[in-house]
């Protein structure tokens, strides 16, 4: 093997034995952990919200049918 190669294959051994090694785990304060519920919460709010005035806005629009503007002739063929 040629040094470059060995040096790589060195560098690669370590990189990968760094990055794959577990962390030791740490506890989340309660104060943190609402602060993310609450975020949670509001995001899905915010969306449902969204979803639900859009549903309502295309359930309005196809209740009401569209009149031709003026000064438009429709012609339908018999």
């Amino acid at each position: 093997m040629k040094l470059r190669r060995l040096l790589a294959l060195i560098v690669l051994v370590a990189f990968a034995v760094v990055t794959l090694q577990p962390t030791p785990a740490e506890a989340i304060e309660p104060t943190t952990m609402l602060l993310l519920i609450g975020g949670a919460v509001i995001v899905v709010a915010l969306v449902a919200l969204l979803v639900i005035a859009n549903i309502r806005e295309h359930q309005r629009g196809e209740a009401e049918a569209p009149s031709p503007p003026r000064g438009v002739f429709v012609v339908q063929a018999p």
